[in-house]
């Protein structure tokens, strides 16, 4: 079969590497990178290639470490040790394990053990188990079991920070994945995730791939190829197919995207002296969580400096999206030196970057799985794979591969 795939991030290459053994692939990417949002850049005077938006993954990420060790890079993977801490009032505090919780300060001790067995509750359900709380708002779910004082302290500044108008709209199921999902260590592989771009690639090419760079593809000529797999989020393959069924494209319309904004910084020092994560618990904070990259990955491999991502996600049309990276910086400044007093004029930034990724975050509601988009469309021979496919599981590269995967099995 001639089969085509638009976009190059991981659900494409993936897709691609389990159709081009077999059939004529040809994948058009829009831009001028394979990624897709976790594409990299490789900084003035680094070795290493480091991501636009921070990724790492879990130790049961298997579809992504699977094909890491099928690509022959399995040495190449790494598993240090890393911190995440909460901010609140002005404090940062460990909680990256169970101890650490109970060593929370800030919740009295039976709300410490109340915050400690209820994840533990959730961590141990099934899927089955897991997937049935999608019925429950999770802003309503997590005060009632972990009480006002852990919702509050806790949960609900995690929530509305990322969420913002939506917070109220998410449903269990994606939050329960989250507890689920997370592992005590994290991965990340040598050189960062180009190195499984490049691999990718590379052998997608010797099975006979093509990969057409800069290149939209164009939908009239959709008859030329026997199938077609779309892998742009969703508001985007509306654009591109607009003859869809009214129906159809109401129900994809309706699941709400938010967009991810990184900046990255590159100073002389640490911003954060000891975690790789800070998850930012104070919403008068105009970000939601500072990722060191540096405490995951020696500075040696970034010239000896060190590198921090600033996140947030944004509703689109949100003012945030319109500032250049010399206003955000001047917005987020006093913020960052409030985690890290030192960070002043004698700190010394030496660059920074802006990144933004539209629609990366899907945002799931109650009852997601009755509206959950299908791989196939109304269009005959066109299938949709993307991040509103891979619930209800958050979004990421270990996801992507497996979306990619099955659509190829799908098709093949």
């Amino acid at each position: 079969m001639k089969i085509t795939i638009v976009g190059g991030g991981f659900t494409g290459l993936s897709a691609g590497l389990s159709l081009s053994q077999n059939h004529k692939v040809t994948l058009f990417e829009a831009t001028g990178e394979l990624g897709g949002l976790a594409s990299a850049v490789k900084l003035p005077g680094t070795d290493w290639y480091v991501e636009k938006h921070y990724h790492h993954w879990f130790s049961n990420d298997y579809f992504a470490l699977n094909l890491i060790k099928k690509l022959g890079l399995s040495e190449k993977l790494l598993f240090p040790k890393t911190l995440t801490s909460i901010y609140y009032q002005e404090t940062s505090y460990p909680f990256n394990s169970p101890l650490q919780i109970l060593f929370f300060s800030p919740l009295p001790f039976t709300d410490r053990l109340r915050l400690g067995l209820i994840t533990l509750f959730l961590k141990l359900l099934s899927m089955n188990s897991g997937q049935n709380l999608e019925k429950h708002l999770a802003h309503e779910w997590l005060r009632k079991y972990f009480g006002e004082k852990v919702y509050e302290i806790v949960w609900k500044p995690l929530l509305f920070g990322k969420f913002g108008k939506f917070a109220k709209v998410v449903n269990m199921a994606w939050f329960w994945a989250r507890i689920k999902k997370r592992t005590l260590v994290l991965g990340y592989l040598e050189g960062g995730y180009q190195t499984l771009i490049d691999a990718m690639e590379k052998q997608f090419k010797k099975d006979g791939g093509k990969i057409l760079l800069s290149t939209p593809f164009d939908t009239k000529k959709t008859t030329d190829y026997d199938k077609i797999i779309i892998t742009t989020p969703s508001p985007i393959f509306i654009k591109m197919y607009p003859q869809l069924p009214k129906d159809y494209k109401e129900r994809l319309t309706n699941i709400p995207h938010l967009h991810a904004l990184n900046l990255l910084l590159v100073t002389k020092e640490k911003i954060l002296e000891k975690e790789y994560w800070l998850n930012i618990n104070d919403r008068t904070f105009p970000f939601i969580a500072v990722i060191q990259q540096t405490n995951l990955v020696d500075a040696k491999h970034y010239g000896g400096k060190h590198l921090t991502w600033v996140g947030n996600y944004l509703p689109e049309g949100h003012p945030y999206l319109k500032m250049t990276k010399d206003e955000l910086l001047k917005l987020y400044l006093p913020y960052l030196q409030k985690i890290n007093p030192r960070l002043n004029s004698q700190f010394l930034i030496l660059n920074s970057q802006l990144f933004m990724g539209p629609f990366a975050q899907p945002v799931f509601p109650t009852n997601y799985s009755k509206i959950k988009p299908d791989f196939i469309t109304p269009i005959p021979n066109v299938y949709l794979a993307n991040m509103d496919m891979v619930y209800p599981w958050d979004r990421g590269t270990n996801y992507a591969i497996e979306l990619g995967q099955k659509v190829a099995s799908l098709i093949d």
